[in-house]
């Protein structure tokens, strides 16, 4: 029940609507499957985004990351939709008032997430999703395990830079806004530049040679795969946003 508080605490403070009341029932008989529900669904939730799960404070998935392959976007999304069916079929009028809520909440925050999917298309239109996809500043900011513990966690992460930007290349359309483009140009700079200097100095004092020489490595890589992002970006993506725009001027001429 704690997981379930924390990521419902967590979709409330993104902004959920405030549910309605619940109806009268004089019957509570659908609040345990509810509560099983609720639990598969926020563990495949966290399992897919590992990174909201450390945020939460669940560190078992700790230096983990999402796999944004295309055949993991389409389960993902798939697997949203069964949960909105099952929700859905669900009789709501058996909940108790508390579950009632929960379920309002949890609906509402299952078709947030399939409407990033299909209309917001996030994965195909959004480089922003893959530039804070190697975010490990939590590691550094938050003391809750031991500084070693905690590097090898980052090492874990930024040695998947390589997968995350391939899925970005794949993923991405051939054609997106300009101004996200250069957003998206900005924020690998930034986080080029946050894993050579900033990473690096707050990193001083771990002594563990062996560890220090395969967090290197990774972190190498990574701020490779970051500058090579940058240049897709502004050599491809960058040219064609700045194409469409060009057309879309001329037609308004």
């Amino acid at each position: 029940m704690q997981r379930i508080f924390l990521l419902m605490l967590s979709l409330v403070l993104a902004g959920c609507t405030q549910p309605t009341p619940a109806p009268q029932s004089s019957t509570h008989d659908a609040d345990a499957p509810f509560a099983q529900l609720a639990d598969e669904y926020i563990a495949g939730y966290l399992a897919w985004r590992p990174q909201t799960g450390t945020a939460l404070g669940l560190h078992e998935y700790d230096g983990k990351v999402t796999n944004y392959s295309q055949a993991s976007l389409g389960a993902e999304l798939a697997r949203l939709k069964s949960f909105d069916q099952r929700l859905g079929q669900l009789n709501a009028r058996h909940l108790s008032p508390p579950s009632f809520y929960d379920y309002r909440i949890l609906r509402s925050a299952i078709q947030r997430e399939i409407f990033g999917f299909e209309q917001m298309r996030l994965y195909t239109h959004n480089p922003m999703t893959y530039a804070g996809a190697l975010d490990v500043n939590i590691y550094i900011k938050r003391n809750f395990a031991p500084l070693e513990e905690r590097v090898c966690s980052v090492a874990a992460i930024l040695s998947k830079a390589p997968l995350i930007m391939s899925a970005a290349r794949a993923n991405l359309a051939e054609s997106l806004p300009r101004p996200q483009v250069e957003t998206a140009i900005q924020e690998a700079d930034g986080a080029a530049d946050f894993l050579a200097k900033d990473l690096v100095a707050a990193l001083n004092e771990v002594k563990n040679e062996d560890l220090m020489v395969g967090f290197d490595a990774a972190n190498r890589q990574a701020i490779g795969e970051r500058r090579g992002g940058h240049e897709v970006l502004s050599g491809q993506l960058l040219l064609r946003a700045k194409d469409r725009e060009a057309r879309s001027n001329t037609r308004g001429l």
